[in-house]
């Protein structure tokens, strides 16, 4: 510590005060009537204490702070973030694993088809040329040439038959392998957005660690400094050291208020899923239709603000229109549905009760009248929904009011009826999946699966609805994707303004796997294929936007 300095003026003398006019020189007692007559005089005591006081008061602020801070350990915050991110790693992998065994299980399915397929067809032949044989046995010599033409003939037919078969399950097997290779691509993209989230937190995280080692060293060499000069009786040595002390307990208070991100956020590792929405088609006034042209881009219908009139446009993956086509219908509520039939071709049925293909290259149109193909259609049946099955190259069409659901080839030929279980009043949507068809029961507020094999329909199960408390839903739009899950578009009409779920099912609807909400309201759902695999196409309430989602993965 320093000695107590003498008079600046009267070196003999101890300085008893100080002149704060004079930028507080030390003086003694006999400088007051001199020089420094009339200043502004203290003594060291009294402004020692005072001095101490001030510092003992910015302590205590500093001790309070450093007890209140809830700093945590870097070290222990790294080593969470490693495990956190680890365990997330692990659990992105094993989704993606079972996806991709779910694959390689329909791969070897559909691989089994395939060869049963090509072994029935040897089959097949082998039958039938024994028969002829039979018969070329027992006939003379010269009717032997005409059964061999016979069999010629037969075998291309059967050649055609199972050829058709086959290429079928050729572009199963095309689009699951295409799938597998999507699954693969996200895997990466998710593992590469998790190990980056991970290497920011971290340089985070050190800086932290950095400040925090700093702010530490810094008060304990201020604390040691404090103490030892409020311990001290010197009063000399409080008055010059006490304010730089002070100077530094408030840089460091400053310091320790630095505000970084909450800790606990940083030791959290999330995805985010991309969600893309489309312009406003010019023609567009309420959609009831959705689905793939087949060429990468998508097809909607509805119903047209012109009187009278129902569209159909082909927009691509960025909202852009490709075609625009306006149908007179006679109706004054022209609504128009469609569904992806085959290459380039979509199906499309418009009330009172038209049925067509649309050709989504050209733009070219042809339809029939249901009730000139159909001479049982009432004439106050309204067509409702449509779907199509791949497999056989059919289109289904529901009508208001009816149970039936009517066949019809890809030339638009009528082939039979398909009667519901008793308990479906009247289909508002329907889809086929996995050789089964999807209804959704406007009436009965119902969604059921059931069989479409043969003239009768049988009850397969029944999707639950929303569990949402003070709701009552009725499912409007059912769709599913590849693997076989289903998508129901739940709506509450008893609520204003509309609330809308879209639920994710297992492949016989027995489980619910996800239930998202929508914002606003909604009308279709489907699932299309894009470049970057297949994503949820969604029309709200409204109809003047649809969104483009990623598909609901399980949480």
């Amino acid at each position: 510590m320093r000695d107590a300095p003498r008079c600046h003026i009267h070196l003999e003398e101890i300085a008893k005060l100080y002149c704060e006019t004079c930028g507080n020189l030390p003086i003694c007692v006999a400088c007051m009537h001199g020089e420094h007559k009339g200043h502004n005089l203290h003594e060291v005591k009294a402004l020692a204490n005072l001095k101490r006081k001030q510092l003992s008061q910015k302590l205590k602020t500093l001790e309070d702070i450093n007890k209140g801070k809830n700093v945590i350990g870097p070290k222990q915050v790294k080593e969470e973030l490693i495990l956190n991110a680890s365990v997330e790693k692990e659990k992105m992998i094993k989704m993606h694993h079972e996806k991709d065994k779910k694959i390689m299980t329909k791969i070897q399915d559909t691989e089994g088809r395939r060869q049963q397929v090509q072994q029935e067809k040897q089959n097949t032949e082998k039958k039938l040329f024994d028969s002829l044989q039979t018969k070329m046995e027992h006939e003379i010599q010269g009717v032997k040439k005409k059964y061999e033409d016979i069999f010629r003939v037969k075998k291309l037919e059967l050649n055609d038959t199972f050829e058709a078969r086959e290429s079928s399950l050729e572009k199963e097997l095309a689009k699951l392998r295409e799938q597998r290779e999507h699954f693969e691509r996200d895997k990466k993209e998710l593992l590469e957005s998790i190990e980056k989230q991970q290497n920011e937190n971290m340089k985070i995280i050190e800086t932290m660690s950095q400040h925090f080692d700093n702010v530490k060293k810094r008060f304990e060499t201020l604390n040691v400094m404090s103490s030892s000069i409020l311990a001290s009786d010197n009063d000399w040595s409080a008055v010059q050291c006490i304010p730089d002390m002070c100077t530094a307990a408030a840089n460091l208070l400053e310091d320790l208020k630095r505000d970084f991100p909450e800790i606990a956020t940083l030791t959290d590792v999330t995805v985010n899923y991309k969600q893309y929405s489309f312009g406003k088609p010019s023609v567009v006034n309420r959609i009831y239709g959705m689905t793939s042209s087949g060429d990468g881009n998508d097809v909607i219908s509805g119903y047209s603000p012109d009187e009278l009139k129902s569209f159909i446009i082909v927009i691509d993956t960025n909202g852009r229109i490709l075609q625009e086509k306006k149908l007179a219908t006679g109706k004054e509520w022209a609504w128009r549905y469609c569904e992806f039939l085959s290459q380039h071709k979509v199906a499309t049925v418009s009330e009172p009760n038209e049925i067509g293909l649309y050709d989504v290259r050209e733009g070219s149109y042809i339809m029939r009248d249901i009730s000139d193909v159909i001479s049982s259609w009432p004439k106050s049946r309204d067509v409702r929904c449509v779907t199509t099955d791949s497999v056989n190259n059919h289109i289904l069409v529901g009508g208001y009011d009816s149970g039936d659901v009517y066949v019809f080839d890809d030339q638009l030929n009528f082939l039979h009826i398909l009667t519901l279980p008793e308990m479906i009043r009247s289909p508002h949507d329907i889809a086929v999946s996995d050789g089964h068809l999807l209804v959704c029961d406007y009436d009965r507020d119902k969604c059921y699966v059931t069989t479409m094999d043969g003239m009768e329909s049988k009850l397969v199960g029944e999707f639950m609805e929303p569990n949402v408390e003070g709701s009552i839903f009725v499912p409007i739009s059912v769709c599913s994707d590849k693997n076989g899950f289903v998508y129901v578009l739940w709506k509450s009409y008893a609520q204003s303004p509309n609330h809308c779920y879209l639920v994710q099912y297992n492949q016989d609807g027995s489980q619910v796997l996800t239930t998202r909400k929508l914002d606003g309201g909604a009308e279709v759902v489907t699932v299309v294929e894009t470049s970057k695999g297949e994503k949820i196409l969604l029309a709200e309430h409204d109809a003047q936007t649809v969104y483009l989602y990623d598909l609901i993965t399980e949480d």
